[in-house]
């Protein structure tokens, strides 16, 4: 059975300009199970799309692991249909 799709919304800390937003994206999205990140330089936030099994350690680990940024989970909601 496949997991539901879950929208992870998440504060990022640490972004200064358009690459931080590029290389925060980047590092979601490799994040397994990550199908697609957003994220938000004038909010400071991310909204990551992902099968509902993906922890948001798995996210926040990611985003930390770039060295410069910062993250938590704020909300997870249901997708649509989901």
């Amino acid at each position: 059975m496949s997991q539901p799709i879950v929208y992870i919304d998440l504060g990022v800390g640490g972004m200064t300009c358009d690459d931080c937003v590029v290389h925060v994206a980047r590092a979601l999205e490799s994040v397994p199970g990550v199908e697609a990140a957003t994220v938000d330089l004038a909010t400071r936030s991310a909204v990551v799309t992902a099968r509902g099994d993906v922890e948001a350690s798995a996210l926040t680990a990611a985003v930390r692991a770039t060295g410069q940024y910062n993250a938590f989970e704020r909300r997870r909601r249901a997708a649509p249909g989901e």
